[in-house]
């Protein structure tokens, strides 16, 4: 089966899971926008919709307002599907939070594909290296796994 088809084949099987979500797992990221265009769904650049609101806030505050800003985003956007690409603001210290909860959290609401720019190895989401300070392990998630 191609990419396409086990995406597709996920996608429409998302509508029957309560986290809906899907990690997609790419080895190049510059075929992601030319993917949500062709399965007709918003692109959003985490790493900039975050960025441009929480500039204007105190870093102690920015645990307070990610998952706020995401989900006011996605409420003007008016879809219930997204494709989130530009994660790597997620795994900030700074932010305090879990990247993959924090998602989690969001595919209550909406469908979410998420390009994932880590790896998956034995069933976990890895972001960075180890020592790394943005170093990220999940092996406990709900939602589904694509690699192209």
């Amino acid at each position: 089966m191609s990419d396409l088809t086990i995406l597709q084949s996920e996608i429409d099987a998302l509508e029957s899971r309560w986290y809906k979500l899907i990690f997609y797992a790419v080895k190049r990221t510059d075929n992601v926008e030319y993917l949500s265009k062709k399965f007709d769904i918003p692109y959003v650049n985490v790493n900039l919709v975050l960025s441009e609101k929480l500039k204007d806030l105190s870093k102690a505050k920015y645990p307070l307002y990610v998952e706020d800003i995401l989900s006011d985003y996605f409420q003007q956007v008016n879809s219930e599907w997204f494709w989130l690409g530009n994660i790597e603001i997620l795994f900030d210290k700074q932010l305090h939070i879990n990247p993959v909860r924090l998602l989690e959290n969001q595919s209550k609401r909406y469908k979410l594909i998420v390009s994932w720019p880590g790896v998956l190895e034995e069933n976990k989401l890895i972001y960075a290296e180890p020592g790394h300070p943005e170093y990220f392990v999940c092996n406990e998630f709900e939602g589904r796994i694509v690699k192209s």
